[in-house]
């Protein structure tokens, strides 16, 4: 029963349109603020996700290359450290280090591949 309640809910979670979702939205944050309900937000699925930041283009071109996993995690496996050691390796860069990952950040918002000056 529990399975077919929701089957019914997820097919109709598909059904809606953008403006729907913003409707409904509205209303469940009317109701939150009203004390009457304790329902988050409906997300859109197919709402574009946001551009990854220039530290997070960093640490995807970190774990691409091989030489920079070692040179910068060692032999480190654990995840959470691994981020500790990339975020210090981040705040040691310069300004001029950091710039090629900015340049690939700010490359998906401008739509397109411009001449640009850091790049």
């Amino acid at each position: 029963m529990k399975e077919a309640r929701e089957k019914e809910h997820e097919a109709y979670m598909r059904t809606l349109t953008p403006e729907d979702i913003k409707r409904e939205n509205a209303f469940r944050a009317a109701q939150r603020k009203a004390g009457k309900s304790r329902k988050s937000n409906i997300k859109d699925p197919n709402a574009p996700k946001k551009p990854l930041s220039a530290y997070f283009m960093f640490l995807q071109r970190i774990r691409a290359n091989p030489r920079l996993v070692s040179d910068i995690f060692g032999d480190e496996t654990e995840t959470t450290k691994q981020s500790v050691l990339a975020a210090a390796k981040w705040r040691s860069m310069t300004d001029a280090e950091r710039q090629v990952s900015v340049c690939l950040f700010s490359r998906p918002l401008l739509g397109l591949v411009t001449a640009v000056s850091c790049c």
